[in-house]
C-alpha cells in the first residue's frame, strides 16, 4: 500500500514538475523607430542580441520612415516608438495628452547648423535657405529655436526654410546650392565636416538640451500592462549598457542600420553616442521644461503647457531602485 502511494505520489510530483519550472511567459512586442541615429543603437542592440528574452520578451522593431512615429501609436500599429520627445511634446501643446515619455536615452543634442564653404558666419545666413527635416519634426523645431534664440533671425521672415525629409537628401542639395545651409543630426553632422561643409554652430555646445531620444507610449499602455512596459524598460536598459561597455559589438550593429557609414564614421558616432547614454535613462522634468521653452518659439501655446503630464518617471525610477542597473554594471 505504501509503495502504491510513493508511486502516485512520484506521478504526481512529475506532472507538475513542467509547470512549477516552465520558462517565463514570451510576449511579443513591435517598437517602432524614428531614425538611423546612433542613439538608436540600444534598441538595435536590444533587437539582433536578443536581450529581451531574458525578461520574457520578443522584441521587434521596425523603422517609420516618413511616417511620424506618433502615428503608429494612435493607429494601434505598435505599442511603443523609440523617438525623440517632439511628438510627444507638441502632442500636448496642441492638447492631445494621451502620449507619455516613460524613458530618455538621451538630453544632449548631437546637431549642427553647418553651410556651403562660402557662407563663413550665421549673419550672411540672412536671405539664405536652410534644409531642416520633416515640418514639425526635431530637425525643424531645433533650426527655428536656433535662429531665433541663438541668432536673433526670424524663420520664414529673415530665411527660408526648405523641408527635405529625409537627411541624405540634403548633401546633393548643399551641393547644388539649392539651399545654403541645413540642420543636420548625427551622424549627418559628422559627414558634413567630411564633406568640408562649415559647421556655424554646434547645439550642444550651445547649451540646447532636449529629450533627444526616448520610448514614448500611450497612457493607457503601462496601466493595462504594466509587467509587458517592464520588461520592453529593462530590454532598453541592457541596450545601454551593452552599448556602453562593448564596443566592438556595438559598432558592428551600428554599421549595419547604419548602412554606408565608413568605419571613421561610425567610431565617431560610438564615442560621440556613449558620452551622451543615460546611465539611468530616467525622464527628466527640468529638460521637459527647457524643451517646452524650445518649442514655444513654433508653438506659443507651450508656455501653458504642463511638464508633469508629459512624462512619467516612476517606471524607470522603480527599475533602478530593484538594484537592476546596478547589478548590470558590477558584472
Amino acid at each position: 500500500m505504501k509503495r502504491l502511494t510513493y508511486w502516485w505520489l512520484i506521478c504526481g510530483w512529475v506532472a507538475l514538475t513542467p509547470t512549477l519550472y516552465a520558462a517565463p511567459q514570451i510576449d511579443s512586442v513591435t517598437i517602432g523607430y524614428s531614425s538611423f541615429a546612433g542613439a538608436y543603437g540600444p534598441l538595435w542592440i536590444a533587437v539582433e542580441e536578443q536581450l529581451g528574452r531574458k525578461h520574457g520578451l520578443e522584441l521587434k522593431a521596425i523603422y517609420a520612415g516618413r511616417i511620424r512615429p506618433q502615428q503608429l501609436l494612435a493607429s494601434g500599429e505598435v505599442p511603443f516608438v523609440v523617438a525623440t520627445g517632439t511628438g510627444a511634446l507638441s502632442s500636448h501643446i496642441l492638447g492631445v495628452k494621451d502620449q507619455v515619455i516613460i524613458l530618455t536615452f538621451v538630453n544632449k543634442v548631437d546637431s549642427g547648423l553647418f553651410s556651403r564653404a562660402d557662407i563663413k558666419s550665421t549673419e550672411e545666413l540672412r536671405g539664405k535657405t536652410i534644409a531642416t527635416g520633416r515640418p514639425g519634426a526635431f530637425a525643424d523645431t531645433m533650426v527655428r529655436y536656433v535662429l531665433r534664440a541663438k541668432l536673433g533671425l526670424v524663420p520664414d521672415r529673415d530665411v527660408k526654410l526648405l523641408p527635405m525629409g529625409e537627411a541624405q537628401l540634403t548633401f546633393p542639395a548643399l551641393e547644388k546650392g539649392i539651399v545654403q545651409a541645413a540642420s543636420l543630426t548625427m551622424p549627418f553632422n559628422l559627414l558634413a565636416k567630411k564633406m568640408g561643409f562649415r559647421e556655424l554652430v554646434d547645439y550642444n555646445k550651445a547649451g540646447v538640451v532636449y529629450p533627444y531620444n526616448t520610448v514614448t507610449t500611450l497612457r493607457q499602455t503601462p496601466a493595462k500592462n504594466l509587467e509587458l512596459t517592464e520588461k520592453l524598460l529593462k530590454t532598453m536598459i541592457e541596450g545601454i549598457h551593452v552599448f556602453k561597455t562593448d564596443k566592438q559589438k556595438t559598432v558592428a550593429v551600428l554599421k549595419k542600420y547604419m548602412r554606408g557609414a565608413g568605419d571613421d564614421i561610425l567610431d565617431e558616432t560610438y564615442e560621440y553616442t556613449k558620452a551622451g547614454l543615460e546611465t539611468v535613462p530616467i525622464p527628466s522634468l527640468e529638460v521637459v521644461k527647457t524643451a517646452l521653452e524650445i518649442l514655444s518659439y513654433q508653438y506659443p501655446q507651450a508656455k501653458q503647457t504642463d511638464p508633469n503630464v508629459i512624462i512619467d518617471p516612476s517606471y524607470v525610477k522603480k527599475i533602478e531602485q530593484s538594484g537592476f542597473i546596478t547589478s548590470l554594471y558590477k558584472k
